[in-house]
């Protein structure tokens, strides 16, 4: 399987589904839009922290058959002391 990187603004959270399985899609505005999906409730939980439109993340994941990317990583480049205090220290103890 192969694995994708790519560094954007993440935009369009939404919220699928939180019980039984966790599902979250977002589209990154890259150098093109991507449909990105997330189903580590870990990561799911922290992403619904960020504001649209204001972070840049880095995320590495592979694509599913409806050419989703799958995230299985993501990293804040641009964190304010909120996302710092509440995203990347709960992060750091699941990644």
């Amino acid at each position: 399987m192969k694995k994708n990187s790519y560094v954007g603004v993440v935009d369009k959270i939404r919220v699928i589904n939180m019980f039984p399985d966790t599902k979250i899609r977002f589209t990154l505005h890259s150098s093109e839009d991507i449909n990105c999906i997330v189903r580590k409730k870990e990561l799911a939980n922290l992403i619904l922290f960020l504001d649209e439109g204001k972070y840049e993340v880095s995320v590495h994941g592979h694509y599913n058959s409806r050419n989703q990317l799958v995230i299985e990583k993501f990293f804040v480049r641009n964190p304010d002391s909120f996302i710092r205090e509440f995203v990347l220290k709960p992060l750091k103890s699941i990644a």
